[in-house]
């Protein structure tokens, strides 16, 4: 763990003023970013303090922000005063046309997590979902340097508390569109002073041209102190894929999903690469989970991986490699289920056809 006698946990807050003024534009506050709070997260409190950022995925931006949309839930339908907020900013075409998951399926899509939970039931929770939304829109990398005083903050709660912090900044979409990975940011020395005064946090400054997140952040995620984790349906490959996503400092576990034209394949090559595949299932209450998945497609042996329970807590970087992540299917709010229900795999021992092979759960 870090140590840093010159910090001041006392000492004002003193935001960048452009990253102050971003922030109030669109009606945020540092606390406001990211959500340290929730059911899964309070499950692996004894093993970290976990924060996860969540701005509206796929295309419910462009749903919130269109007249006239009647969604099947008020969380999922036209939201007026966000996009009053996008209309003002000059927003109003990219949110119209902004898709925060470029990799999803149909299924994914409409059987979102982002609608379970509060993000189900309350119209605020998805218009401050949206204001994140527009905030990373309109400046990413302002919005970069706010998210990294948001860290800053929590990293220092928890020091005080003797945890390591676990930071999620894909919580329900895939984030900027040059990924956060490779979003570049620019840290002064000045600013890098304050944050260690303020904070006690060791943050690197740099160039904004190759000093990317993770490279600020490069002393605690090196002494521990600090993890970046996320989910992924990016590709394997390529510069927003999960072996770049890796190799940029972040703990990476592939998605399956089941209704994508190249859903085995992918999972197999995820595998392969020594990822962790997170595999969505629609357990019964109750219903034990499966110990182990077989994936078969043509033109490749078999391959059985055991299963975990990705329902005890949210840290997967505490899994082990190479495993299926099993996650009960949640109620998605509004969902349509003949989209929906062919994301997951059903809860049985039969084989299952996967649009290009087959996956078998085992108990």
């Amino acid at each position: 763990m870090q140590t840093a006698p010159l910090s001041r946990p006392t000492a004002p807050l003193a935001l960048p003023l452009d990253v102050a003024a971003h922030l109030g534009r669109f009606g945020l506050t540092l606390d406001s970013l990211l959500t340290d709070s929730n059911p899964k997260m309070a499950k692996g409190a004894t093993l970290a303090r976990s924060v996860i950022l969540h701005h509206l995925p796929a295309r419910a931006l462009a749903a919130a922000v269109t007249p006239g949309n009647q969604g099947p839930t008020a969380p999922r339908a036209y939201l007026a005063a966000l996009a009053y907020l996008a209309d003002r900013e000059g927003l109003g075409p990219k949110a119209r046309h902004w898709n925060g998951c470029p990799w999803a399926t149909r299924g994914c899509a409409a059987g979102c997590l982002n609608w379970a939970g509060h993000g189900g039931l309350s119209a605020d929770v998805a218009a401050a979902r949206g204001r994140r939304t527009l905030a990373m829109i309109a400046a990413p990398h302002t919005y970069g340097r706010a998210v990294l005083w948001a860290i800053a903050r929590q990293w220092a709660r928890a020091q005080a508390a003797g945890l390591p912090l676990a930071v999620r900044l894909r919580g329900t979409d895939e984030g900027p569109a040059i990924g956060w990975h490779r979003l570049a940011l620019t840290v002064t020395p000045a600013e890098s002073q304050a944050l260690r005064l303020r904070f006690g946090l060791i943050v690197a400054p740099g160039d904004g041209v190759t000093h990317t997140l993770a490279a600020a952040l490069a002393a605690p995620l090196q002494d521990g102190s600090l993890t970046l984790y996320d989910y992924s349906k990016a590709p394997l490959s390529g510069p927003l894929g999960l072996i770049s996503l890796r190799a940029a400092g972040w703990d990476v576990t592939a998605s399956l999903a089941a209704d994508r034209p190249t859903a085995a394949a992918d999972a197999l090559a995820a595998l392969g690469a020594g990822f962790r595949l997170a595999v969505p299932v629609a357990l019964d209450k109750g219903q034990p989970l499966p110990s182990a998945l077989t994936l078969t497609t043509p033109g490749r042996p078999p391959l059985t991986v055991a299963a975990v329970d990705g329902d005890v807590s949210d840290h997967r970087w505490a899994d082990p490699h190479g495993v299926a992540v099993i996650l009960r299917t949640k109620i998605s709010r509004g969902a349509d289920r003949a989209l929906a229900d062919p994301f997951s795999l059903r809860p049985n021992a039969h084989p299952q056809a996967l649009p290009d092979g087959v996956a078998t759960l085992s108990w």
